[in-house]
């Protein structure tokens, strides 16, 4: 039995691996991100008559947000089952939660300094890197393969 359990543990990564996949799926068919059609519905921000988004943004908004915490969950949960330095999965969760803040102070930046469809579109690629498998790999690489994480387990 414990040999059945310790081959189950070494293999235990697929499962978080599975569900970042599956996610990445979600988000290509928009199954968690539904969209409003017909006239769009728009609403004031702070009753400010000047500011005002489509309902459909914030439904949006939200489900990016969701994809956010999903795939932060998926890629921790992975990284931990892979690899069993915490720094490394420490260091992965950094580089996250970094290319996060860029992208959103991206998204800032676009909306009420200076409006630019390049800045737009660096945030809108970082965003999709993050919410995609493309980051897992990147971040296994990182770690498997360079120095300034030190040598795997």
């Amino acid at each position: 039995m414990s040999k059945m359990t310790d081959h189950l543990k070494k293999y235990a990564f697929v499962f978080p691996l599975l569900f970042i996949l599956g996610l990445a799926y979600w988000r290509y068919t928009y199954i968690l991100n539904p969209n409003f059609i017909g006239e769009s519905w728009l609403i004031n921000i702070r009753y400010m008559k000047r500011m005002q988004i489509s309902v459909s943004s914030v439904v949006m908004g939200k489900s990016i947000i969701i994809y956010w915490l999903f795939f932060f969950m998926g890629n921790t949960a992975f990284f931990t089952l892979l690899f069993s330095s915490f720094d490394k999965v420490k260091m992965v969760g950094f580089l996250f939660l970094l290319i996060s803040v860029l992208s959103a102070s991206l998204f800032v930046i676009d909306t009420f300094l200076i409006k630019s469809e390049a800045i737009f579109s660096l945030a809108a690629i970082l965003k999709n890197f993050l919410l995609s498998p493309m980051f897992t790999a990147m971040g296994y690489l990182m770690i498997e393969y360079f120095h300034w994480f030190g040598k795997t387990s």
